[in-house]
Formats: structure tokens, sequence, C-alpha cells
């Protein structure tokens, strides 16, 4: 930008722009990605287990984006298909924000404008790319390679951001595993992709804008049901590959699994409100790191909610995160609840509630109650409220 003053110019009569340079700078120390107290970063936007991590989240809320770029680099130097010969070919890796919770008009937009002008640039320069993905299996001879593409879960900073009703991107370029190998190329592949994104929210800035403040109304107003889980199918296509042996490029048949869109399989009635008893205050002081405005309560609070009793409750296999996962399954009732004064009501009536449904609502995977910050099993009753009415 500063070697093109006139284009930036352009921008900025269009844009405010905020670059936030690393997000791991203490990690970036010790030459890995986690932090440097071994928490990986990109896991924390729900949990807020760091400091760190609120910080950085309270500083996103301010700004309040309605168009966002979360940049990463991928590993470039994992092998697969039966010879163990095959790296992806892809100089980029991107993907929208996928959680159904947020407003299908920002979704759409996403894909249907930014994501293909991110991918004509790439083109465009000569670099390739593909949608982002993980592989759900190693190459075992005779197995195909599961491909998935970028989830929707809340905790990883593409749908954490998306969540606050924004368009939101990953943008990862090859890197982890490479030292300095092609740096330019790398360098250059993750400037064409935020590019893009720049001059794509500039040349539509009217559109951007409408679309994203109807969406946040629109979402503010919603009575549509939540998403709690969600689900994707596989189906076969082919993906690009780079034959390690020859530099030859391929196409290999892969069992993919898209997120564009996913399919919802498990919805809640939208709450008008989450009801927390005092003794919870750190999950309110949570929500408000979320940019949720938390209303303490004056007085004692007597009435009707919606109460989710555990049924059941299974804990992960292993160890994530520094904590031991809960899955649990709950059946509602509604039942006369009384709270003291002090006790806290969040209503879901303002932009960034849909981290609190990821946060609140106990079967999302990441939960409170999953990660054990509400510890819950079976036969407990689940200690947060909905009001329903």
């Amino acid at each position: 930008m500063d070697a093109n003053q006139t284009w930036t110019a352009s921008l900025l009569e269009k844009l405010d722009i905020f670059i936030l340079p690393r997000y791991n700078p203490d990690g970036v120390a010790y030459f890995q990605r986690t932090l440097a107290t071994n928490f990986d970063p990109n896991r924390d936007h729900i949990k807020l287990a760091r400091t760190q991590t609120r910080e950085i989240k309270k500083l996103f809320n301010q700004f309040a984006p309605h168009v966002a770029a979360d940049m990463h680099e991928f590993t470039a130097t994992r092998r697969y298909g039966p010879n163990n010969d095959l790296v992806w070919a892809a100089d980029a890796l991107f993907s929208a924000a996928k959680n159904l919770n947020i407003d299908s008009e920002i979704r759409k937009l996403s894909e249907q404008l930014f994501a293909t002008n991110i991918a004509r640039h790439l083109e465009g320069l000569g670099f390739r790319w593909d949608p982002y993905v993980t592989s759900e299996s190693s190459s075992a001879p005779n197995t195909t390679l599961k491909l998935v593409e970028a989830g929707s879960d809340g905790k990883i900073g593409r749908n954490a951001m998306g969540l606050t009703q924004s368009i939101t991107f990953l943008c990862e370029m090859r890197g982890i595993g490479l030292a300095d190998q092609h740096f330019k190329r790398r360098t250059a592949t993750g400037l064409a992709m935020a590019e893009s994104i720049v001059q794509t929210a500039a040349d539509n800035s009217e559109l951007v804008y409408d679309t994203v403040e109807r969406a946040v109304a629109r979402f503010i107003e919603s009575h549509a049901e939540i998403v709690v889980w969600d689900k994707t199918v596989a189906e076969n296509r082919t993906f690009g590959m780079v034959n390690a042996n020859d530099g030859s490029l391929i196409q290999q048949p892969v069992k993919f699994s898209s997120t564009t869109p996913t399919i919802a399989n498990m919805t809640r009635s939208r709450p008008e409100a989450y009801l927390i008893p005092r003794a919870w205050a750190d999950i309110a002081a949570r929500l408000e790191v979320f940019g949720l405005e938390v209303e303490e309560l004056s007085e004692a609070f007597s009435g009707t909610v919606e109460v989710l009793n555990v049924t059941a409750s299974q804990l992960g296999r292993s160890y994530y995160e520094g904590v031991v996962r809960s899955y649990l399954t709950t059946e509602a009732i509604e039942r006369e609840v009384q709270l003291p004064a002090g006790s806290f009501r969040v209503s879901t009536r303002q932009r960034n509630a849909a981290l609190a449904f990821i946060a609140l609502e106990p079967e999302n995977i990441d939960s409170f109650a999953s990660f054990n910050i509400i510890p819950v099993e079976a036969g407990d009753e689940y200690p947060i409220f909905r009001i329903t009415s």
C-alpha cells in the first residue's frame, strides 16, 4: 500500500482498514503456531482460555468490521497417495465462514462475490488454489483420501469472526515445514488474497455495507431456529496434487465432504434471552468479551423458563486444549425458577448473539459445557436457563 499511494487512497475513500500484524508473537518467538503457553490461538475463540485471546477479541469487537480476513499458513510437506508421493498442488487454500447461524445473505455474498474474486485474482497472477480442507485419513495403500472442507465450528477464528455477522475469510498459503523455501511466492500468494478481499470490498462498498447491515438487523429480529449441530455428506471428486517425484500436476480422486453449505441436523428454538445465576459470573464475563451486552439484574427473578436436563454425557478419549471434552444430550422442560438479584440476563436481540448460541447450547461441540467450563454430567440440570418468550 505504501508503494502505490494512488491505489491506497482509492481504497481508503471507501474503507477503514485495521491490521493486526501478528496474532501470536509470543509463539513465533519459539517457532510455533501455538501461543507460548502451547494453547492453540485458533481453537480458543469460544472458551477464551487465555488473556491474549480475550484482549484481541475485545479489540476486534470494538472495530466491528463488515469484512474480516484471517491469514494463516498450511503444512505443505505432508504426503498422500498409495506411494506416499503426493502433496497439495495449491499455492492458496481459502474459505469463507461456514456456520449456519451466520445470516444466509452474508454467506451468499461471501461465496458468490468474494470467493469468486479471490479465485479469479489468484489465477490471473499464475497461482493455484483450492478450497481449504483438512485430511480425515492418511493415505494407506488402496484407500481413497478423505478431505473435509473448512468446518463450521465456532472455536475457529474464521467462524467466530463470521458469527458477529461479518463477511469473513480464512486465507492460507504454503508455509509450515518449508522454512524459507519459496518465500517470495508464498508471500505473494498471501498478498494476492488480501488484495482481492480489500479490492472487492472497495469496488462493492455499498453492496457489502448494505448486505451486512440488513443481515444484522434481520438476525437480531429473527425467530428462526438456531443450529446446534450440522453435518456434511461426502462425494467423489478430484483435488489438485503434485507428484513429488517428477513435479507433475495431477487431479487425485478423493472423497470430499463439502461445507458449502453444511446440513443442519440439530436445531432448537431461539430463546429471547439466557438467564445466568450469579454464581456463574465468570460466564457472564466471557460473554462480554464476545461483545455481548450482559444485564446484571437489580432485582430477584421469578418466572417460567426452559430448563435443559442432561440425559447423557460421554467424555472424550483424549486430552484437547487443556481439557477432556464432554459430549452431552439434554431434554428440555419448563419450570419456575427463582434467582437472586445480581444474576445475569443476556438478550439474544443483539448482533453477536450467535456466539452465545455456540457457547451456551450445551450440545454444541464448542460450548462451555463441552469444554467443562460449565461441568455437568447425566442427571444434572444445566445451570443456564432459556427465556423463551
